[in-house]
């Protein structure tokens, strides 16, 4: 058995490993938190989350019972109140799940989404837009985000799982940057040269395989089959959410010819199609798995664990 609070400070050194940003990077705005920390006082100190002095990824958290111990947990891709329903229902059928991982943030981890999208000033930057129009573009669509989820109601499954007595965490960031980092990897190796290999080498990979059964392939969203892939930017993997359109016309001065991203807006997709730039969508379950199964991977090997797969989730294990 292990404590949940430990899978959560294993998941966070993991997901700084695979960060677009330095450690250098990530260490200045630890420490600029702790600056701004000191000099709070009253209700606003008191109720801070401290968590947040040593861990970068505000999506990322234990929302619940982080001294809980646990060996067997359920992992999706959405863990809200009606799958914590079904642990429930399941625990009472003999099945043994002392906890639930999942990836889309609930609670604090939802309420604070746009602190990471930071991190795409760095993924942009990787792709060759300058950092003062990345900057330009991220900072507006952060805090549009900010605004959107604020009404939420952030206490609702976390109080779930307080009633139920279930151990709960989100790990979201950190499991996009393991996904955004291997895709770019993998496809630099791969170099496929028309949209259709693109399209192929992609469902290589277990998880864009196993989308088939469910119609969440890979797929070409602006572009032909035959076109060239010329210069491949991977956007919208990691860092909280996805930009405006905007993005797309700075992409095409930056010389990318070929999109690929974990899902698109349709405005996006718009003004591709306007700017003649290529876009194939990876899928945005497969991609959430991969990640997903990469860092349990790493868990696994390091922990006595056990996973139960459920809600757009697919355990695929890796040597």
């Amino acid at each position: 058995m292990v404590k949940l609070k430990e899978l959560h400070k294993f998941a966070i050194q993991e997901g700084i490993k695979e960060d677009p940003r330095s450690k250098e990077q990530i260490q200045e705005e630890l420490d600029k938190r702790k600056e701004q920390y000191e000099k709070l006082e009253g209700v606003k100190k008191k109720h801070y989350d401290k968590d947040r002095l040593e861990n970068p990824f505000d999506d990322t958290k234990v929302i619940y019972g982080d001294e809980g111990d646990v060996r067997k947990l359920a992992v999706g891709v959405d863990m809200e109140v009606q799958e914590l329903l079904l642990v429930e229902r399941l625990n009472d059928n003999g099945e043994g799940i002392d906890g639930v991982i999942s990836h889309h943030p609930e609670g604090r981890a939802l309420a604070k989404l746009h602190e990471v999208m930071g991190i795409q000033v760095d993924v942009l930057s990787e792709g060759g837009i300058p950092v003062s129009q990345a900057e330009a573009l991220v900072r507006p669509r952060a805090d549009e985000v900010r605004k959107s989820v604020h009404p939420a109601n952030h206490p609702r499954t976390p109080s779930v799982a307080e009633l139920l007595d279930i151990p709960y965490m989100s790990m979201h960031t950190v499991t996009d940057n393991h996904a955004y980092s291997f895709v770019k990897d993998y496809l630099s190796e791969k170099d496929p040269e028309t949209l259709e290999d693109l399209v192929e080498v992609m469902l290589e990979i277990p998880e864009y395989e196993w989308s088939l059964e469910y119609g969440m392939e890979t797929q070409i969203h602006s572009g032909k089959e035959e076109n060239r892939v010329g210069e491949i930017g991977v956007f919208g993997f990691t860092g909280g959410t996805s930009l405006g359109d905007d993005i797309i016309e700075k992409m095409v001065n930056s010389g990318i010819d070929t999109l690929v991203a974990m899902h698109a807006p349709k405005k996006q997709l718009e003004k591709a199609n306007e700017e003649k730039i290529n876009v194939v969508t990876a899928g945005h379950m497969p991609s959430d798995s991969l990640g997903i199964n990469l860092l349990l991977d790493k868990m696994e090997k390091k922990f006595d664990l056990d996973f139960l797969e459920m809600s757009g989730f697919k355990r695929i294990k890796r040597d």
